[in-house]
């Protein structure tokens, strides 16, 4: 509960930056919300189902909506870094320029969608129904166990998840199939590292331990997944470049260069898990 108390002051302050679209703010709103729903989520067992189960679905609407501002932020500030690494001479019409019309459209609309949810009523009921199971909590039966003890059970739990996404992944049919088991794998890890987060005060064994690794494992698929998104997005952009009859040819070698970045992060990826800790 201090968890969640926590991470809903600091979903609070970032309100009114998220209005004002101060920096970081929709970054910083979207982790809190998400933060809050893998915490019930992985301590379900000792929450009342109503209103806990609602208001994590709630906290999902609202992570979609704050994503998809994020989402636009996060491609533009990367496609732009990759465009200065790139000699002039291989920049071949207004590239950046067209990426900056897409993306910054695709922001702008999805600030204004943003604006919309912060002044609707559904996002005033999801804060009183937030509040409402901080301040006064439904606990289960299995809240009266042993905290240390409970959490490293949900903690197991959430690894063999976690576990079982990467076995998917590996066996997977095909590159799209792999790149949707480790996106789903990405969420897996982040699950698990705020689920240990929590469990961390109570000395849970192994919590500090699995914070790192599930970190660690987490940046590395969120760049594997970073990559995949742009790989279709300059795809979209060539495609329609060639259409047009104008140059496509930047386009196609930043998508080169994408895969590689994506083809390093899964290498990167293997061997982080190898050493994935097992002290849980």
């Amino acid at each position: 509960m201090a968890y969640l108390s926590e991470q809903f002051q600091a979903m609070l302050a970032e309100d009114p930056r998220v209005r004002t679209n101060r920096a970081d703010a929709v970054h910083k709103m979207r982790v809190s919300t998400r933060r809050m729903r893998s915490a019930m989520a992985s301590y379900q067992k000792v929450l009342a189902p109503d209103p806990s189960r609602a208001v994590r679905n709630e906290l999902k609407w609202l992570a979609g909506v704050l994503g998809a501002a994020r989402d636009a932020q996060v491609l533009r500030a990367r496609l732009h870094s990759l465009l200065d690494t790139q000699p002039t001479e291989l920049v071949m019409g207004p590239v950046r320029q067209r990426i900056d019309e897409e993306l910054l459209a695709d922001y702008s609309s999805a600030l204004a969608e943003v604006a919309r949810v912060l002044d609707s009523g559904r996002y005033r009921r999801l804060l009183e129904d937030l509040e409402l199971v901080i301040s006064q909590p439904d606990f289960t039966a299995a809240a009266d166990a042993p905290a240390a003890e409970t959490a490293g059970r949900m903690l197991r739990r959430d690894r063999r998840r976690l576990h079982q996404q990467v076995r998917d992944a590996r066996s997977a049919r095909n590159h799209d199939h792999r790149a949707e088991s480790l996106h789903e794998a990405r969420k897996d890890a982040k699950r698990l590292r705020y689920a240990a987060e929590v469990a961390r005060p109570v000395r849970t064994p192994g919590a500090a331990e699995l914070i790192s690794g599930a970190e660690h494992v987490q940046k590395i698929l969120g760049e594997h997944q970073d990559s995949v998104v742009s790989r279709e997005f300059l795809r979209r952009l060539g495609a329609g470049s060639a259409r047009s009859g104008a140059n496509g040819f930047t386009y196609g070698r930043l998508h080169a260069l994408e895969e590689e970045r994506g083809e390093t992060a899964h290498k990167q990826f293997r061997r982080a898990w190898s050493n994935f800790p097992r002290v849980v």
